[in-house]
Order: C-alpha cells, then sequence, then structure tokens
C-alpha cells in the first residue's frame, strides 16, 4: 500500500507537492438541457467495485462512482530517485513544465479547452512516483482525454517555455516549509542518493535543465504506468489507455539501501531550532513490518487530531516542563524497498537539547503500553478510512499500490493485519536501528548526534 496517511501534513505537501501543480479553471457550469428529476436520478445508482486490467504493461484501475465528478489519471513509476547525477531535479522541472506545449497541442490550445470546459489538469509526484490528473464532469471528459494523453506521452519541451517558466520553478524553491527543508536533510543523510535526492532541484540546477534532458528522463522512467479513473467505465478507462504509447524498455531501479549513522546540519539563524531524528522502518514491499512502523508512528504522537487539540502520545514527556514553547512529534514514511521511522522537534534554540535528548531516549527505547497501542491501533484505521474518503486521495491511493504491488489491497485486508500487531511487533521495528539526524535554523545548542546514542 502507498502509505500516504503515515505521514504528517507536512510530509504529505511534500510528496503531493500541491504548489507546483499545473491548475486551470474552476467548476463547469450545469448544462442547460439537464432537469430538476434528471439530476436526482444520477445519484440514485451505487457506487460499483473496483475493476482491474492490463493493457500491455499498463495497469488499469476503476471504480464507477455513477456521479457526475469524474478523475482520469495516468501514473508513472518515476521521481526524483530516478534521477541521474547529472540530472539532479529533473522530476522537479518535470512537475513545473507539465502542461507545457506538446507536440500535438500548444500551450495555449490545452489551457484554453481545459478552461472553456470548467476542467482542472495537474501534476503530483514525490519520490518515486510522477503522475497528471484531469478532473472534470462526466459529460466533458472523454473530450478533454486527448490533452491528458499528450501531456503525458507527447511532452515536446520547446526550450523558450522552459525560460518562460523559470519564475515558476524558482517560486516553488522559495515557498519550501522549513519542515519540509528539515526533513529533505534527513533523507540525503538516511540514503545519500536514490531515496536521498531531493524533491526539489537544487539551486545550481536551477535553468540548467535542457529539453535533452527531461526528454531523456520521460524516455528511460516513463514505461512503468498506472491508468486509474474515479467515476468512469471501465470500458472506457481501459480504451484510453490502450491509445498511450509508452517506452518498451523499463529501466531497473537499483535497491535502496539505508545507511544511518549521518548528519546533516544547517544554520539558517532565528529563534527557533527544527530537528528530525529517524530510524529505518520498512517498505511498501513488507506490510506487516511497514503497519508496524506506522503504528510506532502514532504511539508516539502525530499532533492534535483536531484545531486546538491536544497531542496525545509517549514523545509528550520529551517537552514536559521546558520553559519555552517546543513540539515533538512522530513520523513516518514508507517507500517502495525502504522507510523511515522518527520524531521531528521545533523548539526554541535555548531548550532544544533538553527536547532533543529525551527524545532520542524514547525513539530508541519507546515505553509502549497497551493504551499506547491500542490508541495507535484506533488512529491509523482512522487515517486509512479517511485517505479513501475523497476522490482525489483515492485516486492516488491506486494508483500507487498498482505501481508498487501491481493490485489494490482493501482497507479491511490491512485492518486484520493491524488487529495482529503486538506491543513486541512495534518495538522490533527499531531494534539495532542507526540513528540518522537533520537539523535546521538556530542549531547553536543541538546537540551532535554523538551525543544523543
Amino acid at each position: 500500500m502507498a502509505l500516504q496517511p503515515t505521514l504528517n501534513p507536512y510530509i504529505r505537501s511534500m510528496s503531493v507537492v500541491r504548489q507546483g501543480a499545473r491548475s486551470f479553471a474552476a467548476a463547469a457550469a450545469k448544462p442547460k438541457h439537464e432537469t430538476e428529476d434528471s439530476q436526482k436520478s444520477q445519484h440514485l445508482f451505487p457506487r460499483e467495485s473496483l475493476k482491474t486490467s492490463t493493457v500491455g504493461n499498463v495497469i488499469v484501475s476503476s471504480v464507477e462512482t455513477n456521479k457526475p465528478l469524474s478523475r482520469l489519471a495516468v501514473y508513472f513509476r518515476a521521481g526524483s530517485r530516478h534521477e541521474s547525477e547529472e540530472a539532479t531535479g529533473v522530476a522537479h522541472a518535470l512537475r513545473i513544465f507539465s502542461g507545457l506545449g506538446t507536440s500535438g497541442a500548444t500551450q495555449f490550445g490545452i489551457t484554453r479547452n481545459i478552461q472553456f470546459r470548467g476542467a482542472n489538469l495537474s501534476c503530483t509526484s514525490g519520490r518515486e512516483h510522477t503522475g497528471y490528473i484531469l478532473e472534470a464532469t462526466r459529460d466533458k471528459i472523454k473530450v478533454l482525454e486527448e490533452f491528458l494523453k499528450d501531456t503525458t506521452v507527447e511532452q515536446a519541451f520547446k526550450h523558450w517555455e522552459l525560460s518562460d517558466h523559470l519564475s515558476r520553478l524558482k517560486l516553488d524553491r522559495i515557498l519550501r516549509p522549513i519542515e519540509a527543508r528539515t526533513l529533505e536533510l534527513l533523507h540525503r543523510a538516511a540514503y545519500r542518493c536514490g531515496l536521498g535526492n531531493s524533491i526539489y532541484s537544487p539551486k545550481y540546477m536551477v535553468g540548467k535543465h535542457t529539453t535533452k534532458m527531461l526528454q531523456n528522463f520521460v524516455a528511460e522512467n516513463f514505461a512503468s504506468a498506472s491508468v486509474v479513473a474515479v467515476g468512469l467505465p471501465h470500458e472506457q478507462v481501459v480504451e484510453f489507455a490502450g491509445q498511450l504509447k509508452f517506452p518498451q524498455k523499463i529501466s531497473e531501479v537499483q535497491p535502496q539501501k539505508y545507511h544511518g549513522g549521518g548528519e546533516i546540519r544547517k544554520e539558517s539563524g532565528g529563534q527557533f531550532a527544527y530537528v528530525a531524528l529517524a530510524l529505518e522502518g520498512h517498505g511498501l514491499n513488507k506490510p506487516q513490518e511497514m503497519l508496524a512502523a506506522a503504528l510506532l508512528h502514532r504511539a508516539l504522537g502525530s499532533g492534535p487530531r483536531i484545531k486546538y487539540g491536544v497531542s496525545k502520545g509517549i514523545l509528550n514527556a520529551a517537552t514536559k516542563d521546558t520553559p519555552l514553547e517546543s513540539v515533538a512529534s512522530g513520523f513516518s514514511a514508507s517507500y517502495s524497498d525502504s522507510g523511515l521511522v522518527g520524531v521531528f522537534m521545533t523548539a526554541s534554540h535555548c531548550c532544544i537539547e533538553k527536547v532533543a535528548k529525551r527524545s532520542a531516549e524514547i525513539l530508541q527505547n519507546p515505553p509502549i503500553n497497551d493504551d499506547d497501542l491500542k490508541r495507535a491501533k484506533a488512529t491509523l484505521k482512522a487515517d486509512l478510512v479517511m485517505a479513501l474518503e475523497t476522490g482525489d486521495s483515492y485516486l492516488e491511493e491506486i494508483a500507487l499500490q498498482n505501481l508498487h504491488h501491481k493490485k489494490f489491497t482493501s482497507f479491511e485486508e490491512y485492518e486484520k493485519i493491524i488487529d495482529s500487531i503486538t506491543i513486541a511487533d512495534v518495538k522490533k521495528v527499531i531494534q539495532g536501528g542507526k540513528l540518522t539526524m537533520a537539523s535546521y535554523g538556530n542549531i547553536s545548542k543541538v546537540p551532535y548526534l554523538d551525543e544523543l546514542k
């Protein structure tokens, strides 16, 4: 499962990166010929079950919801992990430059047609995926499929258009939240390369992503794909997938190694220090261990569940009796063959040392009891259900599971695994693990990693 719900909001925004999405238009107007009775009748049909088939190397999945709004997406197993050393940041550039002119349509033509029909075309990417999503009313999406096809497999990357949109890439870098910057440093320290590659382009590469570099990245990584739809008949989705032309050669991805024991520090001044500590978790290829890491994340505490609420978790002891406001919460990130589980801390520079040392102690030897595990299981189940509640998150969940597992695992199947996990299973996740650390901000009093072991 592409367990995006295991991530805190700031980590999820890194993976989805809505700031970099290419969006058009708002909502479509109602067709004049529709009557009130016909509108009501559209909602009387029940939601159908998930259907999956294969078209060449492409996995096609769809759920017919019988609702007016439809979503059609093409996801590729191509993210920052798949970048070469010479093309660092190309996945970020690809996301920013989505929706530009293609071999079949101009940028103006794509924008005009999408906006005229009240639709939305966006691009989202993470460390292991890039996705193009088309949202439109059911009666308009068939006409717009051609533009989704052009945007995904017929991109031209005209050099004058790339230079015109460099400002968007620069703005996306500037808008990175501090939490995202810290976690990018943590991934670099933990994995060095591959998953350690940032989902943001480095500053020295801004403006250096050429047409050839982007085309090579697409040719090498856009072979493994998944076409997913919510609110469309399966036959229509299969027909659309058959029109897509992908590279025949599927590039091999090297297994990822967690190195651990590394530390990256970046001084930026200010009043606060931001520190992330992590141990190796488990990847999506080990469902039980991955869910055990997700339970540890929630047992540690993942912040308040409601606005102005109070966070519950064993990490509360790390910030207890601190003279100034400080926060420590757990996080986890699961990828195809590896993962991270750890603690993120924000505190005034004068008390960060105490918070960091307490948090490191709790992370390496978590005092979890039955009540903590029960609360963690309830929280994880709620997160999973809510992740499948809306059409866009459900769409992404199906697509990422298809890319990583070649099948979709239902909530009921995961619920059985969650119920079977014990305290011993949760503690086993971090046994013998090596700490990795990243710090950002005013780090003058942040302890070094060797002081936390």
